[in-house]
């Protein structure tokens, strides 16, 4: 099946309609982080069952190669695995987006999200200090929760990241980060960028991510430090990297724009679709939009990672940094 979905992408890339998506399929979530407001929303929305099936039919056929299933807290959804299972019966790539680790120790979801094709679990880790990790996910025992989840995936077929916020508790002390993933066992970790939302749906920011452009700056050329040493797997490539740098110095000398709403999409519990979840503006539904409905200008208005890395990937030759640095992780999740 890895195969086939390999195959899937290389197609949908020379046909030139390649997308990768987030899909959020509830705002119900058990962490209460200070960066992110949505557990605090009401009413709870949980996406229909049949919609969401159609809604990633409609996905793939519009080129869709890799679904990122987040929330809220997707685990919480009782359909997730279904919704695992419809994206690999279209050869689509699936991550599943963790904040909460407990949940992965219950109901032998694991098992079940490899039964159904799960290629990869992201769990949140911000910190190597289990006090620090309690406290801004609001979760008791969250560090031991993660070893124990990280254990039991590893051995199954599906691959585990860390998926790390650079916040004002370790954009200076990144490398102890890495260790603790490297520790715990994750196959990858992955860096996300501090930034600020101003859509309804997906709100993000506070006090902890409320870091100088300098110390942004500093997080990231420490992460590339961190790549090139070869310690650790980070997906994040330095090309990447280095670009938001340049946009976080001087946004008109950035190499690569964001192309969300054309390769790049965000699809929320209603069903929404948005250039990406920082922007409030709707571009559609994807359960009747059509293929030329995706054709968003290239943007340039902020430095969320997900977005800006995935489409630093499909720029022409530009994008060739990028791919070369991006083989080494691609091969390992064969």
């Amino acid at each position: 099946m890895a195969l086939g979905k390999t195959r899937n992408a290389f197609k949908n890339s020379l046909l030139g309609r390649v997308k990768t998506a987030e899909f959020a399929i509830t705002n119900a979530c058990i962490a209460k982080c200070s960066f992110c407001e949505i557990w605090k929303q009401q009413p709870k929305v949980f996406v229909d069952r049949e919609k969401a099936l159609e809604a990633i039919d409609r996905l793939a056929d519009h080129g869709t190669v890799h679904i990122t299933i987040t929330g809220g807290e997707p685990l919480l959804h009782p359909n997730v695995v279904d919704f695992v299972s419809r994206a690999t019966k279209h050869r689509v790539h699936t991550a599943i987006l963790n904040a909460a680790p407990q949940l992965l120790l219950r109901d032998n979801i694991i098992k079940r999200l490899e039964d159904a094709g799960n290629d990869m679990i992201s769990i949140s880790l911000d910190s190597g200090d289990p006090k620090t990790m309690a406290e801004s996910r609001q979760i008791p025992d969250i560090l031991e929760n993660i070893a124990k989840a990280v254990e039991l995936v590893g051995k199954t077929r599906v691959k585990t990241m860390a998926s790390v916020l650079i916040w004002n508790d370790n954009y200076d002390k990144l490398e102890e980060v890495c260790i603790r993933a490297k520790n715990l066992g994750f196959d990858f970790l992955s860096l996300n960028y501090p930034t600020f939302s101003r859509s309804k749906v997906y709100p993000l920011g506070g006090e902890g991510i409320s870091l100088s452009r300098e110390n942004v700056i500093y997080g990231l050329e420490t992460a590339i430090k961190l790549r090139k040493s070869g310690k650790y797997r980070i997906i994040n490539t330095a090309a990447s990297m280095k670009n938001i740098i340049r946009y976080l110095k001087d946004p008109a000398t950035v190499t690569y724009h964001c192309l969300g709403g054309k390769h790049v999409l965000f699809v929320d519990w209603f069903f929404d679709v948005h250039p990406c979840m920082q922007l409030p503006n709707v571009m559609g539904n994807i359960l009747t939009m059509k293929e030329g409905d995706f054709k968003m200008p290239a943007c340039n208005d902020c430095n969320m990672s997900w977005y800006r890395d995935f489409s630093a990937m499909h720029q022409g030759l530009k994008s060739l940094p990028v791919w070369l640095q991006s083989l080494e992780g691609f091969r390992a999740l064969r």
